[in-house]
């Protein structure tokens, strides 16, 4: 399974660290329809990311296609939210600071779905 979402995790997974959350520690478990779970540590900006199931502060629930438009940058995360296309429990201070990590829409040039 080589897909959008394989290789974004893949991305942090490699990446290591990321100087965006250099001050941010706590779990995240993104359950992503027909992709699976994904678990990711920060700690201090430095990143780690497995396939657990494990209890996290954060989670992200959405669909498939919508988590990979949001990692592409053609959807915001904050309008899924509001439309009701993707559920955040837990910490949302730390869901906010994962966002950084998917690129900005208004950059990408991209429009809305």
């Amino acid at each position: 399974m080589n897909d959008t979402t394989q290789a974004f995790f893949e991305r942090l997974a490699k990446r290591g660290y990321e100087p965006l959350l250099h001050n941010i520690s706590g779990t995240i478990r993104c359950n992503i329809e027909d992709a699976g779970n994904w678990f990711v540590v920060v700690k201090n900006g430095s990143l780690s990311v497995s396939r657990d199931i494990a209890g996290a502060d954060c989670v992200f629930e959405c669909s498939r296609e919508d988590f990979e438009r949001m990692v592409v940058g053609k959807q915001n995360p904050t309008t899924l939210l509001l439309q009701g296309k993707m559920k955040i429990t837990g910490n949302l201070v730390l869901a906010q600071m994962f966002q950084r990590l998917f690129p900005d829409e208004s950059l990408s040039g991209a429009k809305q779905g």
